[in-house]
């Protein structure tokens, strides 16, 4: 046996032993998460809002219905924002020092911590803005996290575009079409595979989120309502439900979990967990068989 086939099988069961320590490891959290939940695990509690059982805890349709709210609300708001910044940074910005410039900003937002953005969400939208956000609500969440994932989706959208083939583009202005016509009717067309699995990525990271939501979108046992209310306090004077309004949201509603372990069952809170991850995995998991889909097509 020579010496590089010895190295080889053994980088090998290295590799290996490191997957298999990482897929124990995600089991046995899985698992730890869904046994300490299983007491609670039942249709009641999950189609109950807080509001309708006794004491704290008892359901969580209210969180249930706040994380879907805030995890498709916040993309929908920093998806323009995202595929515009893309879209001039690649096709209309010269390669120079502003580009670098405005891309390194982007990866310094892209890896600022959660929390330093929780803590700006609840200085400028819940204090500050008040009488526009109405303070802890939805609307703030919503802003919040759109900052927070604006750079997942704008990162992908640049790559998106970077596998769109020169010759297409060119033969579009090669017919007689603008810039603008190239971009909409020829790259983002192309690139969209790659700009819809962003986004839906951006669901998921929204949707787990919970130093953001904590700071900025406060906490209520009632399910979302759709209504106008008086409200002197609010820009003209009126309060529009649910977006001027608390929300409630499972990450929030695992950390109250430990927060009041005299008040909230232990095994609540792991069932409020075990649901958060199974949307996380279904998000993702509808994002992997999307890209496959479309590789077929």
């Amino acid at each position: 046996m020579n010496l590089r086939y010895i190295k080889g099988e053994v980088f090998k069961g290295i590799s290996y032993l490191a997957a298999l320590v990482t897929v124990s490891a995600l089991f046995f959290i899985f698992g730890k998460i869904f046994i300490e939940s299983l007491p609670s695990l039942n249709l009641s509690f999950f189609l109950t809002p807080e509001s309708e059982a006794k004491g704290f805890g008892g359901g969580i349709a209210n969180a249930v219905a706040g994380t879907v709210i805030l995890s498709v609300l916040s993309p929908l708001l920093a998806l323009p924002l995202a595929v515009g910044t893309a879209v001039y940074l690649k096709r209309y910005a010269k390669e120079g020092r502003f580009t670098k410039t405005f891309s390194f900003f982007i990866d310094v937002l892209s890896g600022t911590p959660s929390i330093v953005l929780g803590v700006f969400g609840l200085l400028l939208l819940v204090y500050y803005f008040k009488p526009i956000t109405g303070g802890f609500s939805m609307i703030s969440a919503v802003i919040a996290l759109a900052i927070l994932i604006l750079p997942v989706i704008e990162k992908a959208t640049e790559s998106a575009i970077d596998t769109v083939p020169e010759e297409l583009e060119q033969a579009s202005y090669a017919l007689g079409a603008t810039k603008w016509d190239t971009i909409r009717l020829v790259t983002l067309p192309y690139a969209m595979t790659g700009i819809i699995s962003g986004t839906v990525l951006s669901i998921g990271r929204a949707a787990e989120e919970s130093a953001v939501v904590v700071l900025t979108a406060g906490y209520t046992q009632f399910m979302p309502e759709f209504k106008i209310a008086a409200n002197d306090k609010l820009l003209f004077g009126v309060k529009i439900y649910p977006f001027q309004d608390l929300i409630a949201a499972l990450p929030i509603t695992v950390y109250h979990g430990f927060e009041f372990p005299m008040l909230v069952s232990q095994s609540e809170s792991f069932a409020a967990a075990f649901v958060l991850i199974l949307i996380v995995m279904f998000i993702n998991l509808s994002t992997r068989l999307f890209l496959r889909r479309r590789k077929i097509g």
